[in-house]
């Protein structure tokens, strides 16, 4: 069963820094890949949505997965939909990374 799947606006932005650091690190064709490797894996989601450990130090129902080396998180909305609330490097510190996030 397919779910769908939506961006919050922190994941979104987390994403363009995403792209943007590897554009500038080391090209185009990097950013694209990165990119579109951690979008692949959130659609692989939206069709295994349970695939994804549970996270529930960052909040009720929160889950992770990896997607190379970002985590993706996410949580399941009814009636059918992933909600994907940020994308961390996993080398960050995971927590300091969702409080600083609550920041902005």
């Amino acid at each position: 069963m397919r779910f769908n799947y939506k961006l919050s606006r922190s994941a979104r932005r987390n994403l363009q820094e995403i792209s943007d650091y590897w554009m500038t690190e080391a090209g185009e064709g990097v950013a694209l890949r990165i990119a579109t490797d951690i979008l692949e894996t959130i659609i692989t989601l939206s069709s295994q949505p349970r695939a994804g450990a549970p996270a529930e130090q960052f909040g009720e129902g929160v889950r992770k997965f990896a997607a190379g080396k970002y985590i993706i998180y996410y949580r399941l909305r009814p009636p059918r939909a992933v909600e994907v609330l940020h994308v961390f490097h996993g080398a960050r510190d995971q927590r300091k990374a969702w409080l600083g996030e609550a920041k902005l």
